[in-house]
């Protein structure tokens, strides 16, 4: 697959993945172009643009989820440990973002390993990346329509 729409949990500024490769259950490769028009760039060190780190683990999350098995109700990020800033992620530049899963509490708990480079060059790695399955929520009486 070479190109994917953004998933649905997806933010807005991580609008597209490209040179998607799954190895569904185990892995997932994908590059994500961060282009130089975000409005992030102003406002984050705006004479020395880069990346805010959140937005590239969210970037993580995303190509994580894409090896997780299907879940009716989806996934969420719950931890990322040993995270890892080595170097800026600047307007222009192609990320690519490699994630393993490493292992699994239950069926409602994965451990993914991610690793973010730039022109082959290691820009930030997660040691343990933690994703927990979503589970319905009860329904409330303001969930309910009133009754008149």
């Amino acid at each position: 697959m070479s190109e994917s729409a953004a998933p649905p949990h997806a933010h807005p500024v991580h609008a597209r993945l490209s040179d998607v490769r799954v190895r569904p259950g185990t892995a997932a490769t994908a590059r994500r172009d961060v282009p130089n028009t975000l409005d992030v760039f102003a406002t984050h060190f705006p004479r020395h643009p880069l990346l805010p780190g959140v937005l590239l683990l969210a970037t993580a999350t995303d190509v994580a989820l894409l090896a997780a098995p299907p879940s009716a109700y989806g996934w969420r990020l719950q931890e990322a440990t040993r995270v890892r800033w080595r170097q800026p992620v600047r307007p222009g530049d192609q990320v690519s973002v490699h994630t393993e899963l490493t292992g699994r509490d239950s069926e409602d708990t994965l451990h993914f390993r991610a690793t973010a480079t730039v022109a082959g060059e290691i820009v930030a790695s997660v040691r343990q990346l933690t994703v927990t399955r979503r589970v319905p929520q009860p329904a409330t009486a303001a969930d309910s329509p009133k009754e008149q």
